[in-house]
């Protein structure tokens, strides 16, 4: 029967509110109570019962697509960290740093970066710039993990101070999402050796022209070189996944990412191997939503960027010409 522990040992952060994980959308609160939050008591009641809540679609989707889910990875790490009861504890935190975010990548959009409301034309003024500095409204002494997400988190001062509040960091395994065109301050790596494990999974969907094309203006070469310097100089306790996400645009071409990977990325730290997993885009990108609709996105996006998708794509051209769909 289908459960998920994060109702009950989870807390995602973020400007809009709270919820139990950061795949579920937030909701507005006047203060967080992480134990008597009504909404998620009514979560966690549902689970109880054995029923999929309405607030936990996006996970039963993957799993119906055939995607892991994070609700299908949740148990092997509480068990791996000495969990094994449902009693409602604050031990995993997944904070949105904020918005501040260097690309503008296909799949993501302004509310996540502020660098695509400056290509969407948002004036100065009006631009909705958002620093998240919330977890000091919750009981941080007993995490045992904390998930950083955005925006770019290594482009976040703010999210140091929460780094520096944990009363007992060499308990505490820390995990960020980054894109890999920002190489970590001195100060953040002074913190990070102080920490159990610090997981970076690098945000790369593709390689080569393709990489920059989703992961607009990053270059690769230079995103190379930040992979080779965080392999070659980052403390012990420091391990690296590569986290893409599948589209349209690169559905077909897993396995020459995974090929590059693997015969590029390997390392000889206590860490490996390094990972490489995939999760499933939402929105327009998406792999099963109406190809027309992607091909009129992409084209908006080339006429703005002066970039053109059927010559980095080549092989979407007669796809997007149709009204067919592909598959991973």
């Amino acid at each position: 029967m289908p459960f998920c522990f994060d109702p009950f040992k989870s807390l995602n952060i973020t400007a809009a509110g709270v919820s139990s994980c950061c795949l579920m959308t937030p909701w507005e609160v006047d203060n967080i109570d992480f134990y008597n939050d009504a909404t998620l008591q009514e979560i966690r009641s549902q689970w109880n019962k054995n029923e999929w809540p309405d607030a936990c679609s996006l996970c039963k989707k993957s799993e119906n697509e055939g995607f892991r889910s994070r609700r299908q990875d949740i148990p092997a790490w509480m068990l791996g960290n000495n969990v094994t009861d449902t009693s409602v504890e604050l031990i995993r935190l997944d904070y949105w740093c904020g918005n501040m975010c260097n690309l503008r990548c296909a799949i993501c959009g302004p509310d996540n970066s502020i660098a695509w409301q400056k290509e969407l034309g948002i004036s100065k003024l009006d631009r909705n710039h958002v620093t998240n500095y919330k977890w000091d409204q919750i009981d941080i002494s007993k995490l045992k993990w904390v998930h950083f997400n955005g925006g770019e988190p290594l482009l976040n001062k703010e999210h140091l101070d929460l780094l520096k509040a944990i009363p007992a960091p060499e308990n505490v395994i820390l995990n960020y999402n980054t894109n890999g065109t920002v190489r970590a301050s001195i100060e953040l790596v002074s913190l990070w050796e102080k920490f159990k494990l610090v997981q970076l999974d690098f945000s790369i969907d593709d390689i080569g022209e393709r990489f920059e094309y989703q992961r607009y203006p990053a270059r690769w070469d230079e995103v190379v070189s930040n992979l080779f310097w965080y392999r070659d100089t980052m403390p012990v306790n420091i391990m690296f996944d590569i986290a893409a996400t599948v589209s349209i645009l690169n559905a077909s071409n897993q396995d020459n990412i995974r090929v590059w990977f693997s015969e590029n990325f390997s390392t000889n730290r206590v860490t490996d191997p390094i990972r490489y997993r995939t999760q499933p885009a939402s929105g327009v990108l998406e792999i099963d939503k109406n190809v027309q609709n992607a091909k009129n996105y992409l084209d908006q996006i080339d006429k703005r960027r002066g970039t053109s998708w059927a010559k980095v794509f080549p092989e979407l051209v007669p796809i997007l010409n149709k009204s067919i769909n592909i598959k991973p």
